[in-house]
């Protein structure tokens, strides 16, 4: 197993411990102190109550300044805005006394520095034992200031954007690049390569430069600058973007400026195969803030889960960040995406198991909409306020019915896990809505007579629904759905089986500190890892062989919080997407 690797961002939480307005009576004095809490944002403040008494504090009331107020203890109350904010707490013991403090807040906009550390290596064309090392790391708005390598054999490594590094034998060497900005961010890749005497019959590699003629920032001249033995016969690109091209020295326009992760594969006459990929940076990606109310009717939500996603050309769809609201009386239902790269955007909302309200509301999409191609576009050119999405209510109607079926992706004999399965009237009222389980199979129990529709909905792919005239006491089996379009979600939506000889479980979860990923069918596959944050942002990458049932991930040094761990191939496809939490 690799070692892991660390995108680091370290602020000090800022204490300020309040001033006394009014001495309490007979011992009970009011008094707090308070933190910004980065994980979520800069705006977002963790309140602690430090009051005191000599009888029992009963009570507790909040005013943030800001129209809103929590009668918790220690409430964590998320500004939507910079300013000043008057903030006061009222206690009340159980002798009847009382006091109050207050103070005030400055609350500014951070923005964290990011960084994301990577690199490509070659094997020289004459002596195997030779390495050319390539630094692709990307740093927007920033710059790399520093660049440290270990080349895994005990040598001194360099301190070079680009070394050149000889190996004295043989075997599999463990290597990692670590960069520093003048920002403060500090980012690790780890990798591994496997010395030979032999240079390789081909060499997937490219170049690439900005398009300064036309003057379009996000124009991108890609350039072929690979190797082989015998004569390379095909190429092929992705830009990230859904867009992908066969030209050996392809021009690509990309839709906004950001981060993208450009791959090519080539194959030459004689069969041999190579592959490469790293991210680039496209323009001067500006990064802008999003947040809305969610709405049960006319009260704002107590818990939900956010989704936000990237849209390109032809429906191509990345889901890019997930947030999570489980504070609710001190955030009055706010969902926050903070600095998100810019570009056009959706954002889906769904309650989870624990809200109260998650049987009576069905996931719906910005724009009030329960499909993705039917909802609003979200042009984040500028920060956005007041989002709100209004939550979808589901019909309590109940009846003796039974529905149940499988969900597919076609072109694929694997069943879809986590796909989202609603179930509509023929007037379009929601009478339910479900997840498909690791089997793919859904259920509906306790279904009214009538006509409905069964859709499949998941975000960038598209169903074709079935239709059913339910009767009384019915049981309807086998009402499989079918997925289509090839796009498929690889990210927020967590998905498995992508490549079926390499089905992954992933245990235990919550996690406190060791992380098993098992392999059902394990083989001799590189699997790269990449584990994100809440915000979207990468706090560890590195490599493993599946070559073993069981691999092991050490996460404790991860804070307590919510993560997605992406799992793909080193020719870039999917194994699996999956979400775990770490207590």
């Amino acid at each position: 197993m690799k070692n892991i690797i660390y995108t680091i961002f370290t602020i000090f939480s800022l204490f300020v411990v309040t001033q006394k307005i009014h001495a309490g009576e007979q011992g009970c004095a009011a008094g707090f102190s308070y933190s910004v809490d980065y994980s979520v944002s800069s705006l977002t403040y963790q309140f602690v109550d430090q009051s005191s008494s000599n009888n029992t504090i009963i009570s507790w009331y909040w005013n943030f300044g800001d129209s809103s107020t929590s009668s918790n203890q220690n409430p964590e109350h998320q500004y939507l805005n910079e300013g000043n904010y008057v903030v006061s707490l009222f206690i009340k013991c159980s002798d009847g006394s009382m006091d109050t403090h207050i103070d005030t807040v400055k609350v500014a906009m951070v923005i964290p520095p990011s960084c994301t550390s990577n690199f490509t290596f070659l094997t020289d064309s004459v002596n195997p034992m030779k390495i050319h090392f390539t630094d692709h790391s990307v740093s927007p708005n920033d710059t790399i200031i520093s660049w440290q390598w270990n080349f895994g054999d005990l040598s001194v490594g360099s301190s070079l954007q680009n070394p050149t590094h000889l190996y004295a034998s043989v075997g599999t060497y463990y290597l990692s690049l670590s960069i520093n900005t003048s920002g403060g961010c500090s980012s690790v890749f780890n990798d591994s390569i496997t010395i030979s005497t032999i240079v390789p019959s081909c060499n997937a590699n490219f170049s690439f430069k900005a398009d300064s003629v036309s003057g379009n920032p996000n124009a991108i001249f890609f350039y072929d600058q690979s190797t082989a033995a015998d004569p390379i016969i095909s190429w092929e690109w992705h830009f990230g973007d859904g867009v992908s091209s066969q030209n050996q020295n392809p021009t690509h326009i990309f839709p906004y400026a950001g981060i993208y992760d450009i791959s090519l594969e080539i194959k030459t006459q004689s069969g041999c195969k190579s592959s490469t990929h790293y991210p680039i940076q496209v323009g001067n990606p500006q990064r802008y803030n999003m947040w809305g109310r969610v709405y049960l009717g006319i009260q704002t939500t107590d818990q939900c889960i956010a989704y936000l996603y990237k849209e390109f050309s032809n429906g191509y769809i990345v889901p890019i960040d997930t947030v999570r609201l489980t504070s609710v009386n001190d955030t009055l239902g706010v969902y926050y995406f903070y600095q998100i790269l810019e570009g056009v955007h959706k954002v889906k909302v769904l309650l989870p198991e624990s809200s109260n309200y998650d049987e009576f509301y069905a996931p719906t999409y910005y724009g009030d909409k329960l499909f993705w191609n039917k909802t609003s576009a979200m042009n984040l050119f500028q920060d956005m306020s007041m989002a709100n999405v209004n939550l979808e209510p589901v019909n309590q109607q109940k009846g003796n019915s039974k529905i149940s079926g499988t969900v597919y992706q076609k072109g694929s004999t694997n069943p879809k896990e986590g796909i989202q399965i609603l179930l509509l009237s023929s007037s379009k009222q929601v009478y339910g809505y479900t997840f498909s389980d690791n089997a793919g199979n859904y259920s509906f129990e306790d279904v009214p007579s009538g006509l409905f529709y069964l859709y499949a909905e998941l975000t960038g792919l598209y169903a074709f629904p079935a239709q059913l005239n339910v009767q009384a006491y019915d049981t309807l089996t086998n009402v499989n759905i079918t997925l289509s379009n090839t796009q498929a979600v690889t990210a927020i939506e967590e998905n498995n089986k992508i490549l079926p000889s390499l089905s992954l479980n992933i245990y235990p979860n919550p996690v406190s500190e060791f992380l098993h990923l098992d392999f059902e069918k394990p083989n001799s596959s590189i699997i790269h890892y990449q584990i994100m944050n809440s915000l979207g942002q990468f706090i560890e990458q590195g490599s493993f062989e599946a070559g073993s049932q069981k691999n092991i991930l050490n996460l404790s040094s991860l804070r307590s919080g919510f993560y997605i761990i992406h799992l793909n191939s080193t020719s870039g496809e999917s194994v699996a997407t999956k979400k775990f939490i770490k207590k």
